[in-house]
């Protein structure tokens, strides 16, 4: 046929190479790809056809587009393994295998996050603390607060090392927890952190927020309110910062040239001013939450007076009641005595012995 293409040599020797490299049978459009590099042909082009038909000529088939290969189970390293035990009370399955896979593009539909998830269910739970998956799943969708006052808990050793125990909390600290489980579940907060599209910002507004109140269980809803718009000016503060990391990496890759010192200009400008953005920002961050611990410790003070004057009326009752009581036990001890005076002033043999008279004398006067 005049129009049929014939591999050359070299196309030959690339087809087999490809061949001989893979461990399971290369696709076809590979192996085309391969030895026509210059174009975009497929199976059915003449050049595919050219390919097919040299590799049937070795007793060779190439896998067809929509044959399914099943990839390989990854196997856990002694590290990996590791790895997990440590983190997998903190962070989820996906987390994980993102981490020690060094792939941010995995899901949880991947192989190495269902590897992970498996040798999860292999640990002691009472070791690792196990979240369960319906609390601290967090869709893609949306922000989904903890529901329950465990999950809190680790959520606060995730940003906190106060390294609680779940089952030996203190009053004061499972009340924290409760207060902190109802404030992540303000519209609030979650209509702000929903607002980040980013994994990094989002988790960057949580772990500020938690790293604030975990251990403020009295917090008004305007103080809630107040630590909402703090968080968020952490996140604002290192978007900028970011900025100008990026800024300061395109001036220091501008040539030294007439268009470059004009574009260098413009980017040591971009850079002071969000340097000076920055600066302002910090600044906001400080001012509110220095009039946040003001105000909370105004708060407690004006509590503690009034507890204090509480305590003062108590106290003031409690000497009331027992001056009362010492005053009637003394009435009533006076009354036993003289009850008894009366008794032995009418005993005349014991009249008579106090005074040292004998019977005839007393009978005589």
């Amino acid at each position: 046929m005049a129009n049929e293409v014939i591999l050359t040599d070299d196309q030959k020797m690339a087809v087999l190479k490809i061949w001989n490299e893979s461990e399971t049978p290369p696709a076809l459009m590979d192996i085309v790809k391969s030895a026509f590099p210059e174009g975009n042909y497929d199976g059915r082009s003449k050049q595919g056809r050219a390919v097919s038909k040299f590799l049937r000529g070795r007793n060779l088939k190439a896998r067809s587009a929509s044959e399914y290969v099943k990839k390989d189970v990854p196997d856990l390293t002694a590290d990996q393994k590791v790895y997990i035990s440590n983190h997998c009370a903190l962070m989820k399955p996906l987390e994980i295998a993102r981490a020690i896979f060094n792939d941010r593009e995995l899901t949880n539909l991947n192989n190495e996050v269902n590897v992970v998830r498996d040798y999860i269910k292999t640990l002691d739970p009472k070791v690792t603390h196990i979240v369960a998956e319906n609390e601290e799943q967090q869709e893609d969708s949306g922000y989904k607060p903890p529901k329950s006052l465990n999950a809190v808990v680790h959520r606060v050793n995730k940003y906190v090392p106060v390294g609680l125990d779940k089952d030996k909390l203190t009053p004061i600290q499972k009340k924290s927890a409760e207060a902190l489980l109802g404030y992540l579940h303000t519209f609030r907060y979650s209509h702000q952190i929903n607002t980040y599209t980013s994994d990094e910002d989002r988790t960057l507004f949580e772990s500020s927020f938690v790293r604030y109140t975990h251990d403020k269980p009295d917090l008004t809803q305007e103080e809630v309110d107040q630590y909402i718009v703090l968080a968020t000016e952490v996140v604002i503060s290192s978007s900028i910062q970011a900025n100008i990391v990026r800024l300061q990496e395109l001036l220091d890759d501008i040539a030294d040239d007439t268009e470059g010192r004009r574009i260098s200009m413009s980017l040591v400008e971009s850079i002071s001013s969000a340097r000076t953005e920055y600066n302002q920002c910090v600044t906001r961050q400080q001012k509110l939450l220095n009039d946040l611990k003001v105000k909370r410790s105004e708060r407690i003070s004006k509590q503690v007076k009034e507890n204090a004057s509480i305590l003062n009326l108590v106290e003031v009752w409690k000497d009331e009641e027992s001056r009362v009581k010492m005053i009637k036990l003394a009435n009533m001890r006076k009354q036993i005595v003289e009850k008894e005076i009366e008794n032995l002033s009418t005993m005349d043999e014991i009249k008579c012995r106090i005074f040292g008279l004998s019977k005839e004398e007393g009978l005589n006067g």
